[in-house]
């Protein structure tokens, strides 16, 4: 459908609901490419696997683990940063390795792929040791995409600089940015695609996703547009831990699904000749 702007939806997987709400954006026209995360739901994967208009990546996961996870604690992003520094991180990387590899091994297998496309739960793929360890792996699975989540910086409204989410955004992006400093060269290899959505995280509205596209919608490269459509209720609240909860079943989540499920996207991806 779309060849050169890819409206993406990350989380695809981590419930029945979040999949579900995903995958009716995906069947509005809206939705074309998705991150995937392994070893929590499956009920829409086989739907998924139909759909061979949709681009599909592996959305590496440390932060939120599921039973299958080899890891025995869930990670913040802070921890997997100051691992480095910890007594025993010789260890506790070889797990995380392992980690990473078998969910890249068993995304490939369940949905039939050779060459694979990453991004990451919470960014924690830019955390440098953890960068060097996907660039380890790229020959060995046929990584051929990794997403750089950076963009240029902007700002809608002049009021969302006092507003909480916008300023967590902000310490992010800088954070990101920082941490890019310390990235290998080798790297740039696998960035196929422009990126925009990380000033807006959880609050992305029409005039977020315009701006952001206009910034960054430069050259040759796809831009992948960020947007959170995926939403749960009260009905998984048991299959999260408070603050995860409380994030995926929040009012911003629901109303991206309804901007990610609105013809008003259409229009944008016409003006903007794709």
């Amino acid at each position: 459908m779309i060849k050169k702007i890819y409206f993406h939806a990350d989380d695809f997987g981590r419930s029945k609901l979040i999949s579900k709400n995903i995958y009716k954006c995906v069947q509005f026209g809206i939705i074309n490419s998705i991150s995937i995360i392994v070893g929590f739901d499956e009920n829409y994967f086989e739907k998924i696997k139909k759909n061979r208009n949709l681009n599909i990546k592996l959305h590496l996961n440390l932060t939120e683990n599921s039973k299958k996870s080899l890891l025995k604690k869930n990670y913040s992003f802070l921890k997997l940063l100051l691992l480095r520094f910890s007594l025993n991180h010789i260890e506790q990387k070889r797990i995380i390795k392992n980690e990473i590899e078998r969910q890249i091994i068993y995304f490939k297998n369940k949905f039939k792929i050779k060459k694979i496309q990453i991004d990451s739960h919470e960014h924690i793929h830019v955390i440098p040791w953890i960068n060097d360890i996907i660039l380890s792996l790229k020959n060995k699975h046929n990584i051929i995409e990794l997403r750089d989540p950076f963009e240029k910086y902007y700002l809608v409204e002049f009021i969302d600089i006092i507003k909480f989410n916008y300023l967590i955004n902000i310490v992010k992006f800088i954070i990101i940015k920082f941490l890019s400093i310390f990235h290998k060269e080798n790297k740039k290899a696998l960035i196929r695609k422009n990126f925009t959505g990380i000033v807006y995280t959880g609050f992305q509205n029409l005039s977020s996703v315009v701006q952001g596209i206009r910034l960054n919608l430069k050259n040759k490269r796809a831009l992948e547009v960020l947007i959170h459509p995926g939403f749960t209720d009260q009905r998984e609240s048991k299959l999260f831990k408070k603050k995860y909860f409380d994030y995926y079943s929040s009012k911003e989540r629901v109303n991206e699904f309804l901007l990610a499920s609105s013809k008003k996207i259409i229009k944008i991806l016409k003006k903007s000749g794709s």
